[in-house]
C-alpha cells in the first residue's frame, strides 16, 4: 500500500497517546519544536484483525480530511505515513500554542455540569452524550480559528457541519473524547472556540474487506443499506438514528447564520467531485475507492433529502 506515504522514522518522538484503545504516538515534523503545537502530528498504525484483514482507516481517515477541507469543514490535517515500516496516518494537532484544548467530556463537566458515565446496558454512548447537552455546553464557544467562512456562525453551528460531514462519510464514532474546545491561555487573548474535527477513521466502510465491498457493488440494495446503517451510536437518545436525520435535526438548533452557512455546506457537498479527489488519494485497491465513492454518492444524497424535507 505504501507509495504515496510520508516516512515519518526519523521525526522526534515526543510522547504516547493514552486516549482511545490503539496505540498511537505524537511525533514533531523536522524544524519543529516540542514546544510548537502546529509542528506535532499524531501517528496511529493501520489496524490489522486477527483474521489477517488490513483495515484501510488510515486511508479513509486521510480522505476524510481531504473532503474537509474540499467543503471548508475546520478539520485536522491527515496525511498516509509509515514509520518503522509500519504503515499508518499522521494527522495535526489541531490546538494553537495560545489555547489549551478540552475534550468534550471535560468540557461538558465543566460547562453543564454533565459528568458522562458508562451505561451498562449499551456501551457505545456515554450516558449524558447527547445532542442537547452538547447545544448547552457549546454556549458561548465560538467557531474554530481560522476557519472564516463560519465566522458568523457558533460553535453548535459548525458542531453541526461536522455531524453532516460525519453523515456523508459515515463516520459514527463522534463520541465525547471526538471533539474538543479551545481554551484562551490568557484572559487577554482569543475568545474560546471550538476545535477543527479529528479522528475520522472509522469511514467509508474502513473495515470491510473487498470481498464485501465487491459484493455490495453488484448489489444495489446492499449498498444502499449498508449506507443506511451510519448511525448516530455515540449520542445518549440516538442509538439508533441515521447520522443524516441527527444532522437534520440539529440543523433546526441552529442560528440563522448558521442555517445559512450549512445550506452553502450543502451545496459544496452536491457540487463536489468525490470521484476525483478519492483518484488522489492512491493506496489502496480499486474497489476501495470505487465502493467509498459509492457510499459519499448515496450519502450526499440521503443529506440533501433529510435536510430539505
Amino acid at each position: 500500500m505504501g507509495s504515496d506515504r510520508e516516512d515519518v522514522t526519523t521525526w522526534e518522538f515526543l510522547r504516547v497517546e493514552t486516549r482511545g484503545a490503539s496505540e498511537k504516538v505524537w511525533l514533531s515534523a523536522p524544524g519543529g519544536s516540542s514546544t510548537g503545537p502546529e509542528t506535532h502530528w499524531l501517528f496511529k498504525p493501520a489496524t490489522v484483525q486477527s483474521n489477517g484483514n488490513r483495515q484501510v482507516g488510515d486511508w479513509a481517515e486521510a480522505v476524510a480530511a481531504a473532503i474537509a477541507e474540499d467543503l471548508s469543514v475546520p478539520a485536522a490535517e491527515a496525511r498516509l505515513a509509515v514509520r518503522d515500516g509500519i504503515e499508518g496516518v499522521i494527522t495535526r494537532n489541531v490546538r494553537p500554542a495560545e489555547y489549551d484544548m478540552d475534550t468534550g467530556r471535560l468540557a461538558m463537566l465543566d460547562r453543564i455540569d454533565v459528568d458522562l458515565r458508562d451505561s451498562l446496558r449499551d456501551r457505545s454512548a456515554s450516558i449524558g452524550h447527547s445532542l442537547d447537552n452538547i447545544r448547552r455546553t457549546l454556549d458561548g464557544y465560538v467557531a474554530p480559528p481560522q476557519a472564516t467562512s463560519w465566522a458568523a456562525c457558533t460553535a453548535f453551528d459548525v458542531f453541526v457541519g461536522y455531524l453532516m460531514l460525519d453523515a456523508l462519510i459515515g463516520n459514527g464514532d463522534r463520541h465525547e473524547q471526538n471533539w474538543s474546545v479551545l481554551r484562551a491561555r490568557s484572559s487577554q487573548g482569543p475568545a474560546d472556540a471550538l476545535a477543527p474535527a479529528y479522528d475520522m477513521e472509522a469511514s467509508l466502510g474502513f473495515q470491510l474487506t473487498d470481498v464485501a465491498r465487491s459484493a455490495r457493488l453488484r448489489d444495489p440494495v446492499a449498498l444502499e443499506s449498508f449506507a443506511s446503517k451510519g448511525l448516530a451510536r455515540r449520542f445518549d437518545g440516538d442509538l439508533k438514528t441515521p447520522l443524516v436525520d441527527l444532522a437534520a435535526r440539529a440543523e433546526q438548533d441552529c442560528t440563522n447564520a448558521g442555517r445559512a452557512r450549512l445550506a452553502g455546506l450543502l451545496e459544496s457537498v452536491a457540487q463536489a467531485d468525490f470521484e476525483a479527489l478519492l483518484g488522489r488519494h492512491g493506496g489502496v485497491s480499486e474497489v476501495t475507492r470505487s465502493f467509498a465513492g459509492a457510499v459519499l454518492e448515496i450519502n450526499g444524497r440521503r443529506i440533501q433529502d433529510a435536510i430539505r424535507a
